[in-house]
């Protein structure tokens, strides 16, 4: 689906037919609306993970990408995340100590506020041993922690990436036409997001029916 069909079906909702001039949404302010609405909703699914949710956003799901450390200390190695990493999903490392190397060793996530008690604690401090190790996120980057002699030589990163975005040609002219973009999500999620688009839109207008429309939904008034 492509921002000029996206486009249409938001009209039709939010102005009934694409001529009625009760409302006026432009094609900047549908791109901005839209950008900001499909983020909020996937992150609405992320913070509910259950099955069906992220069935639905497989598709920004990006698989065991490979991170190469930025930053190098005694006790973690940092890594940059990417451009576009909206939410965590898995993560895994590669790690070398003395004559063994390249060695698979899974990753648990901790608070950082909670760093010192598991990277001092013997039962949850680093351990190439039993290839394991703690890290966390911070800002754009993530730290996996590591012991003495250990050395993380890679992270895969498993993760939500942002929806693509609809961007206008000219962002100077608000009516300006859409960047050819391929919306990558299923044609039923764009459709609930259009769906909170409306909404957004009718509560920013001042549109009293808006109201009474969602009070006969909740009380099932036909």
């Amino acid at each position: 689906m492509n921002p000029n069909r996206l486009y249409e079906k938001y009209l039709i909702k939010v102005e009934k037919n694409s001529t009625n001039d009760n409302f006026s949404t432009d094609r900047g302010k549908f791109a901005e609306l839209y950008n900001e609405i499909s983020v909020r909703f996937i992150k609405l699914f992320l913070n509910n993970r259950n099955f069906d949710n992220l069935k639905d956003i497989q598709v920004l799901l990006i698989n065991d990408l490979p991170l190469t450390p930025d930053i190098s200390q005694e006790d973690f190695k940092s890594f940059q995340l990417p451009p576009n990493f909206l939410s965590w999903s898995f993560a895994k490392a590669k790690a070398s100590k003395g004559e063994c190397t390249e060695q698979d060793i899974g990753l648990y996530e901790i608070r950082d506020e909670d760093r010192a008690d598991f990277t001092n604690n013997t039962f949850f401090k680093p351990s190439f041993a039993f290839r394991e190790a703690p890290y966390n996120y911070t800002e754009n980057n993530i730290k996996v922690y590591t012991e003495e002699e250990m050395t993380i030589t890679e992270l895969l990163l498993t993760y939500y990436k942002y929806p693509k975005k609809i961007i206008l040609q000219d962002t100077e002219n608000p009516e300006s036409q859409f960047e050819d973009t391929e919306i990558e999500l299923p044609e039923h999620i764009v459709d609930r997001i259009i769906s909170g688009m409306v909404g957004d839109f009718k509560i920013n207008t001042s549109d009293p029916t808006y109201e009474i429309e969602k009070f006969r939904q909740n009380e099932n008034v036909q």
